[in-house]
């Protein structure tokens, strides 16, 4: 993205999908996983190589994180009423058209509305949108995992949606024990994970959900430089789908 041949490969990458669908036996929840599998190699890739990339939290993170909680719950509400199938299509569409959105922003062209909403809800130091398009990579690859158990795939969502908005949120206002293995992450900071995280148990109530939560909640809280909108998902589905 930013790249002048990025328009060219962007038209390949899309042709390709098309065609793996309309002659071959794939689905598009299989095209959306195989875009969350490379977008998270794209994540583990960028932290090993460029280590230097810091970015720096907003004075005020209610905006972000207001809107963080309220994508990912309406992507729950989605799969409930349309399913995992028809809400794949839509935030498959949604991702292209994001993808083509920030390629945009990178090379300067104002796009009305998306300035505004970057100012408000943007990182210094992260690539413009970067956790906007990592979150619905995160939300893909659970529908694409997770198809055929759609409570599964709302819990991973709800831990991803309401356990890193609470984090934040008590971190930020309540936070004062920092974590010995993170000096950026508190333990407050923690509860407030684990606690939004539990309510998961609305869609998925096993016991198992209560150790995804608890080992999403300590993933959280290590100092790897992955993005955790995609790391995060990928792990509690992958959790989900060997134990169910």
């Amino acid at each position: 993205m930013g790249h002048v041949l990025f328009p060219l490969f962007y038209f390949i990458g899309l042709l390709a999908g098309w065609f793996q669908i309309s002659v071959g036996p794939n689905f598009w929840l299989d095209i959306g996983e195989s875009i969350a599998i490379a977008g998270l190699g794209y994540a583990i890739a960028e932290a090993i190589v460029f280590r230097q990339k810091k970015t720096i939290n907003r004075k005020d993170e209610s905006a972000r994180k207001a809107a963080h909680i309220i994508s990912n719950l309406s992507a729950c509400l989605m799969i409930w009423i349309l399913g995992i199938q028809t809400t794949s299509y839509l935030i498959i569409t949604g991702t292209y058209i994001g993808i083509l959105l920030i390629h945009l922003t990178i090379i300067g062209i104002k796009i009305p509305g998306i300035e505004e909403w970057l100012r408000n809800v943007g990182r210094e130091g992260e690539t413009p949108g970067e956790g906007a398009l990592y979150n619905a990579l995160g939300i893909l690859f659970a529908l694409g995992l997770l198809r055929n158990d759609s409570a599964a795939a709302i819990s991973v969502i709800l831990i991803l949606a309401l356990g890193d908005g609470i984090a934040t949120y008590i971190g930020n206002s309540y936070g004062r024990h920092k974590l010995p293995w993170n000096k950026y992450k508190t333990f407050e900071g923690m509860i407030g994970f684990a606690t939004g995280g539990i309510f998961a148990l609305f869609a998925m109530p096993v016991p198992g959900t209560i150790f995804v939560v608890v080992l999403a909640t300590l993933i959280e809280s290590l100092p790897i430089r992955v993005n955790d909108n995609i790391a995060l998902p990928v792990v509690s589905s992958l959790l989900y789908f060997f134990m169910i």
